[in-house]
């Protein structure tokens, strides 16, 4: 499960509720348009810049393009009309850091796109509210690691894609 930013028009996150506006918008799978792709080329070298070390793209095909970093598994989805940058509820991505960069990613995206990035926990913009949001992800995340301890399967996991230290 992970915290998820989308990136919609302008007028999109001015609604009431953007994100209920943006899923009833039809997104049929389609390959991503020479602007999209255009747009993409552009930012990719700066959120590669961004984000920590150990990012790399995963996938660059018709219809999409993204950029993890393995350690936090924050991944940076480009598909055709939707675009997002998702978090896991891991409590390491709690940290003021792993946040941060998050911050940075949703600035870039935003100044190079015109789009606004609307969280899944405010229904909002999300830079206008990251200190709410942090706090409540940061709840969620020790939610998770509280299931995780007490069960098996799910401890088994995230100890095969994320090392305490």
């Amino acid at each position: 499960m992970s915290f998820v930013v989308h990136f919609v028009a302008a007028a999109t996150a001015a609604l009431p509720d953007p994100l209920e506006a943006d899923q009833d918008a039809p997104h049929p799978p389609a390959e991503l348009t020479s602007e999209e792709i255009a747009t993409w080329d552009r930012l990719h070298a700066q959120l590669v810049e961004l984000l920590p070390a150990g990012s790399h793209d995963i996938t660059q095909n018709h219809f999409s393009r993204q950029l993890v970093h393995d350690r936090s598994g924050l991944l940076v989805s480009w598909t055709h009309g939707d675009y997002e940058a998702s978090l896991p509820f891991w409590s390491v991505n709690a940290s003021p850091e792993t946040f941060g960069v998050l911050v940075r990613v949703t600035e870039a995206i935003e100044s190079a796109t015109g789009l606004v990035g609307v969280d899944e926990i405010s229904h909002a913009r999300f830079l206008d509210h990251r200190e709410d949001v942090k706090a409540s992800f940061e709840a969620i995340a020790d939610g998770f690691e509280e299931a995780m301890d007490s069960q098996t399967v799910l401890g088994w996991l995230r100890n095969l894609f994320h090392k305490r230290h």
